[in-house]
């Protein structure tokens, strides 16, 4: 007999120390008793967030990219402009291709000369070019390359 009260026992306290009571905190959400904040769990969305390029960073940020906006973003599209109108306000060169690189830090300009420069005069074009490239272009290294 004393053999069963023991484990009896034991099995009553268990039992009662699982009981679930009046607490807070181990309790579902109960979305039809919320009076405090009754949009915690609702679906409405929050406009306040901005656009969903900002939201997921799998999607492509195209703010900055057109010719009329005016963010602060580097626009790759606005600087290949740039660099074509110097190349082609120069009297000596005609621009062919502008790339810039994949990590954003290098501009590949390829040109064709306008008239006959031989020599010295070449080098000293293709410097001017070059020094006008980077003042405009200050972010990128400008390499020329001739055709």
């Amino acid at each position: 007999m004393k053999k069963w009260i023991i484990p009896s026992l034991f099995s009553v306290l268990m039992l009662t120390a699982c009981m679930k009571g009046n607490d807070t905190k181990n309790t579902a959400y109960d979305l039809r008793k919320d009076t405090l904040n009754p949009n915690y769990m609702s679906n409405n969305v929050n406009q306040d967030v901005g656009p969903m390029s900002d939201q997921n960073p799998n999607f492509l940020n195209l703010r900055g990219t057109s010719l009329n906006d005016a963010s602060n973003r580097n626009n790759t599209g606005r600087d290949i402009d740039v660099a074509r109108d110097i190349v082609n306000d120069t009297d000596d060169f005609r621009s062919q291709s502008i790339w810039i690189g994949n990590a954003g830090d290098r501009m590949t300009v390829t040109v064709t000369t306008k008239g006959n420069l031989n020599g010295k005069k070449r080098d000293d074009a293709i410097a001017k070019l070059r020094s006008k490239l980077e003042q405009a272009l200050p972010r990128y290294t400008i390499i020329i390359k001739e055709q």
